[in-house]
């Protein structure tokens, strides 16, 4: 089971989660088209990026852990059969003529993160079942540092009850302050720079470049 505790296998999993994640919240919003693009269009498209992005660092890991044997075996076949399944659209728009071309491309774009993610799960249950040891990894995973995890994930909710109640420079002093105890070491010049430069590019960012409707200090701007 080596081969599955590997840094790029489970990051792909991380990123096939979030975009499973992201259509699951955004499927009610209505998508419209490129050209007059609705709410949903954006988080469609990002979803889709994370979970093809996902399953290729996912089988990109699996690939290079697995023998020669399971190779010629397992990967194949499936690699032949989904390249199949993903350029059919295109394969009948050009059948069907040029005019549709766009189209057909569009349909096997929405079609390849679906298929590798089935495309994952196959080639890992097969990997696991019936695929011998393979080659040991060198990028096993480690155990879970819990102090950043913690500290990051405190700051992050801390920053989210802040923003609207305080407005976003406080709510960014706490983010900085609790994040910056998870590390090894905490220096108070660092975290205060960090503050300060952090302020300054998201309040020239945000608040005067893209004139969003947030306030730094509440009740002062």
């Amino acid at each position: 089971m080596h081969r599955f505790l590997t840094k790029d296998y489970l990051s792909g999993l991380m990123f096939i989660a979030f975009g499973l994640v992201a259509l699951y919240f955004g499927q009610k919003l209505a998508l419209g088209t490129p050209v007059r693009m609705g709410p949903g269009y954006v988080p469609r498209m990002l979803s889709i990026i994370m979970m093809t992005l996902g399953s290729v660092i996912g089988l990109s890991a699996l690939f290079a852990t697995a023998d020669e044997r399971e190779r010629k075996r397992y990967w194949v076949p499936v690699a032949a059969l989904s390249a199949v399944w993903v350029l059919l659209p295109v394969l009948t728009g050009i059948l069907s003529g040029l005019a549709g071309l766009g189209t057909a491309f569009g349909a096997a774009f929405l079609r390849l993160p679906d298929t590798l993610v089935v495309d994952l799960a196959i080639l890992s249950l097969a990997s696991a079942v019936l695929g011998r040891r393979g080659v040991v990894p060198d990028d096993l995973v480690e155990a879970p540092k819990w102090k950043p995890i913690t500290m990051v994930t405190i700051g992050i909710v801390a920053f989210a009850l802040l923003f609207e109640r305080t407005g976003m420079l406080p709510a960014l002093i706490v983010l900085v302050l609790i994040s910056s105890w998870g590390g090894e070491e905490f220096k108070l010049t660092e975290v205060i720079g960090n503050i300060v430069v952090l302020a300054i590019l998201c309040t020239l960012v945000f608040k005067v470049g893209l004139g969003m409707n947030i306030s730094i200090v509440q009740g002062v701007w």
